[in-house]
């Protein structure tokens, strides 16, 4: 079942109705959330890999490299998250692999990317700072476009604001463990149903 809610940015008049979470393809849910992540990964790989040519290096080492990064950082973002609220996961073990859910730390992706980036390094005798230069064109990339996926999975958004830039979710959207008492105190109805406002930190 692809679930929708309206998302609002009142001081700018905006108002985005029934924005889903995921599509359909023969029956099987796929989520936005990942398909901007993989749009994210794959254009930063281009970028570094153009950033190599250019500047004369083996852009297939990049290529390699970026392969076996991707799975450590995925499961490294992974790992930090279930640790910073191992409270929860401890009690309920067999969420740990259920990332359909949202639950990727950039910390701990960016962290096992640098050590997959030295040991890598080390290995095919390249120079580690000199990569390191090269692909982080490809994490800020990455990361500009991957952001947007928070949005669609209504998650990693700042604290209740009256700002310009206020945005308006559904409580019924959003883990409840990212509701703080502030945003419980601030809650706005509109039409019957229960908002948060908050700052959009995904767009900053």
């Amino acid at each position: 079942m692809i679930l929708s809610t309206t998302i609002q940015f009142p001081n700018l008049h905006i108002n985005i109705e029934h924005l889903p979470k995921s599509f359909s393809v023969f029956g099987f849910d796929i989520a936005f959330y990942g398909c901007i992540i993989a749009l994210g990964m794959l254009a930063g790989i281009a970028i570094v890999c153009y950033e190599a040519k250019r500047t004369g290096q083996d852009y297939n080492q990049y290529i390699d490299f970026a392969l076996y990064a991707i799975v450590f950082s995925v499961i490294g973002a992974r790992a930090y998250y279930v640790i910073f609220r191992w409270s929860y996961y401890s009690a309920h073990p067999t969420e740990i692999i259920n990332i359909r859910e949202g639950g990727l730390a950039i910390y701990g992706g960016v962290i096992v990317a640098i050590l997959t980036c030295f040991i890598y390094t080390k290995i095919k005798k390249m120079s580690f700072p000199k990569v390191c230069d090269t692909a982080i064109l490809g994490l800020i990339l990455g990361q500009i476009i991957g952001r947007w996926g928070n949005f669609f999975n209504r998650e990693s958004f700042g604290e209740y604001t009256e700002w310009i830039t206020a945005m308006q979710i559904p409580v019924s959207a959003v883990r409840s463990g990212e509701v703080s008492g502030t945003m419980r105190d601030n809650l706005l109805t509109i039409n019957g149903t229960s908002y948060i406002q908050v700052q959009p930190v995904f767009l900053y």
